[in-house]
């Protein structure tokens, strides 16, 4: 059984795999960046990936340059990385970040997806999301994900049922992230796309402003 089917199936998905049999992903022009400025290419990512209409979007909404990130709730460098991740954001003010999940620690990780897109319903995704991305190390157990999400005003078991809820739209939507990374042949996390620049790996904010720089300069 492949990764994304045994993903699948920790979240009760097992129904659904067949969904992700003619995605969208035909995208040669996405190349891997090397981070110097001069090499980013210009251009924006393809809206399959960055306006998928289920995917919660942090930052605005109704930015003109999306930064997706394809993260695990349990990935250190993940956690590490965010707290300037979300300063590039608030400070830029125009950009939307979509977190994409990609949930490859196991059980737990799996914990980690449904308290956060359960929170969506909520309105509670960006505080749960920010809670559940706090900290540093590896393999934050799920006493400790509940603990983070009650501190974010979210009672976990409140999440857990929402996801239920809408378990076939969240399936889908977890479904076609993994054919993405499938796609990307990503490694691990994090791994960032920004426009048509792919970084399967730790970026820095200053080659994410260049990433976002060469968009805009189209």
């Amino acid at each position: 059984m492949q990764r994304r089917d045994l993903i699948l199936k920790g979240l009760g998905a097992g129904m659904g795999v067949g969904m992700v049999g003619g995605l969208l992903l035909a995208h040669p022009s996405v190349a891997q960046a090397e981070g110097a400025a001069d090499d980013m290419i210009p251009g924006e990512a393809p809206r399959d990936i960055t306006h998928d209409p289920d995917q919660p979007v942090l930052g605005n909404p109704d930015g003109d340059v999306t930064i997706v990130e394809y993260f695990d709730y349990q990935c250190p460098f993940c956690r590490e990385g965010h707290p300037a991740l979300l300063d590039l954001v608030r400070r830029d003010g125009n950009l939307r970040l979509v977190m994409k999940d990609f949930p490859i620690f196991g059980e737990t990780s799996l914990r980690g997806v449904q308290l956060g897109l359960g929170s969506v319903s909520l309105g509670r995704y960006a505080q749960v999301n920010e809670a559940l991305m706090a900290g540093k190390g590896r393999r934050v157990d799920a006493a400790g994900m509940d603990q983070a999400v009650r501190a974010a005003g979210v009672d976990p078991e409140a999440a857990l049922a929402a996801f239920a809820r809408e378990q076939d739209k969240w399936h889908g939507l977890i479904s076609r992230n993994l054919a993405q990374a499938d796609y990307f042949q990503l490694p691990g996390t994090p791994a960032y796309l920004v426009g048509l620049n792919l970084f399967p790996r730790v970026v820095t904010p200053d080659e994410l402003t260049s990433a976002v720089a060469a968009i805009r300069r189209g």
